[in-house]
């Protein structure tokens, strides 16, 4: 091979390792959290909007993880923390490690004065999960 070759070659490589890098570091970025994108208190970023969840139940699940809420609805009647039990088992029972999975529930929104508790719900498992249910406990959606 002549020098030019080389040297063409040589930069051809480069190129090659210097465009696999961009991409990797890249890709790295989108799975961090941007700034000021809500996370939870350990860290672990929340959607700011997942499909089917709505904003109002993102808002509470940063308030149960800011230990603010049901308090912070300042209604009466609202209610949030109290043990869930999964009793149909709709929800996983076990973590990836096999340790059983606690739930507890909570209200997305304040309680109304003269109305019922509405059927929207947060329930938060002892894993770190975080389900949304908009039909009392019918259909979940995982928010994280």
């Amino acid at each position: 091979m002549n020098r030019s070759r080389l040297i063409g070659a040589g930069a051809a490589a480069v190129l090659v390792v210097v465009v696999a890098l961009l991409l990797l570091s890249s890709r790295g970025e989108d799975n961090a959290p941007s700034a000021g994108s809500p996370t939870t208190g350990d860290g672990r970023s929340i959607s700011a909007q997942v499909s089917g969840v709505p904003a109002a139940a993102t808002a509470t699940l940063q308030k149960i993880d800011a230990g603010s809420w049901p308090e912070s609805a300042n209604a009466p009647g609202t209610k949030g923390g109290e043990t869930w039990r999964n009793r149909d088992r709709q929800l996983p029972v076990k973590d990836a490690a096999g340790k059983a999975i606690t739930y507890k529930e909570w209200d997305v929104n304040p309680k109304r004065r003269g109305q019922t508790r509405d059927a929207e719900r947060i329930v938060t498992g002892s894993d770190g999960s975080a389900w949304y249910t908009g039909d009392h406990y019918k259909t979940f959606t995982r928010m994280r």
